[in-house]
């Protein structure tokens, strides 16, 4: 009966090696990131309505990973009326989903036009093929004139 194969990989914050975990690091790593964590909740418990530079101020912790807590569910902004995250498109501060309003309608427009295009081509058929991109007869006829 054949061994199962121990996975490791290299801790993606110390660069040591570790077993494959569902967090994805090393044990020393995933207990400082806990002890972070903690170290926010407990200032946040005392000042509830403090902003995410605030935060990071008073307990050193990188707003990357204040960020990173927030997008997983670890810190749940409803708590705190004063932090938010910014937004993936434009990084504007928003406090729900990936992306602000302006970002949002902006690509929905943009989606709206582009199906719009489509079904313009799609009704005018091989027409519209010929009217659109790039033809070899045209490539060939400039070429036989030279």
């Amino acid at each position: 009966m054949p061994s199962p194969q121990l996975q490791v990989a290299n801790c993606p914050c110390c660069g040591k090696v570790f077993q494959k975990n569902h967090r994805n690091q090393c044990i020393e790593c995933s207990r400082e990131i806990d002890a972070a964590l903690n170290k926010c909740f407990d200032y946040l418990r005392r000042n509830h309505k403090s902003t995410e530079e605030q935060l990071t101020e008073a307990t050193g912790v990188s707003a990357k990973y204040i960020q990173g807590w927030i997008k997983e569910g670890r810190l749940l902004i409803t708590d705190y009326p004063n932090l938010n995250y910014p937004c993936c498109s434009c990084g504007a501060p928003i406090r729900k989903h990936k992306m602000c309003v302006d970002c949002s309608l902006r690509l929905n427009k943009e989606i709206q036009q582009l199906n719009e295009k489509e079904e313009l081509r799609r009704y005018r058929g091989p027409l519209a093929a010929a009217e659109s991109g790039f033809q070899i007869r045209e490539r060939i006829g400039r070429l036989n004139r030279t």
